[in-house]
């Protein structure tokens, strides 16, 4: 699965080969893997018909269905599999800041790669949706030996820009998910906490095991501007000519304040935060958040 490009050096490949994830709650899919199932019955039984959407497979189309009604509804099953991940990235314009690391995307995107390449390892299901104002891409959880090149692809041809709507990305995400799985969603997170919290909310309801992963720059941490500069709003903002000075402990206390609500509101939910700065480097930072993890997680997840 050696699959190198700008988001998956070979040196990131090396350190990524012994890494483990494990889901903190059991989550259907099977004994295969690291992860028991509490599916019982044969390997692959029929659960449901629901309407096609875009991004589903053509092969799990009801043929019958459609000749007889001309409508497309795809078969569901319940299928032995191991864990099923879905990796959710922010692609609005926020992300696309970066002035001393790169951006933010880019960053957003190694970990994608990183951990999509971990647990296809592990031969467990990943996929990847991308959103701004609404779900722009939607790659299905697979354990197939293709699945990590098409992550990659759909992360180098994906650029930052517009508007982000958490709430209404998480919503689709979940239609499509159907049955309980691990969501990680990464994304700096600038966006109204209620919205945060509708988002994490219908997650919780449906028993998904989520976590957070928040990708911020120095600059919005530290706001180390000094002289006057014309601050360009990345989602539709008006810019503003502003001395650093004036604004500074204004931002910083709103920044602040932001961050403490949404750690406390992935507390209070039960949800995984973990932070990444920009620059940071990231191998070191995976081990961080996965040996974290495994604290929290049976079976025990290593590095070594």
């Amino acid at each position: 699965m050696a699959l190198v490009s700008r988001y998956l050096d070979a040196e990131l490949v090396e350190r990524l080969n012994h890494m483990e994830v494990a889901a903190r709650r059991v989550v259907e899919g099977s004994t295969i893997g690291l992860h028991k199932s509490p599916i019982k019955g044969s390997s692959v039984e029929f659960r449901q018909h629901r309407f096609y959407v875009p991004g589903d497979e053509p092969r799990h189309l009801d043929w019958r269905v459609l000749a007889r009604t001309d409508r497309p509804y795809i078969k569901e099953f319940d299928e032995e599999t191991n864990l099923r991940c879905l990796l959710l990235l922010d692609s609005s314009g926020s992300m696309g800041y970066g002035r001393l690391h790169g951006r933010k995307f880019d960053a957003a995107a190694r970990i994608v790669a990183s951990l999509a390449y971990i647990m296809l390892r592990q031969t467990e299901s990943v996929g990847l949706g991308t959103f701004a104002e609404k779900m722009t891409s939607y790659l299905p959880p697979h354990a197939t030996t293709s699945q990590l090149s098409l992550i990659i692809e759909q992360l180098e041809r994906t650029e930052a820009r517009g508007k982000s709507n958490l709430t209404d990305a998480v919503q689709e995400a979940a239609d499509r998910l159907g049955r309980r799985a691990l969501v990680i969603i990464i994304s700096d997170f600038f966006t109204p906490l209620t919205r945060v919290r509708e988002a994490f909310a219908r997650l919780n309801y449906e028993r998904h095991d989520t976590i957070c992963l928040q990708v911020i720059d120095p600059d919005e941490q530290e706001f180390p501007f000094r002289n006057w500069s014309r601050f360009r709003g990345l989602e539709g903002e008006q810019p503003m000519l502003a001395e650093p000075a004036v604004v500074r402990r204004t931002y910083l206390e709103n920044f602040r304040n932001h961050q403490q609500q949404l750690v406390e509101s992935c507390r209070s939910m039960r949800i995984e935060h973990h932070l990444y700065l920009a620059g940071t480097p990231l191998a070191d930072w995976l081990t961080r958040v996965i040996s974290r993890r495994a604290w929290h997680a049976k079976p025990i997840v290593r590095e070594g």
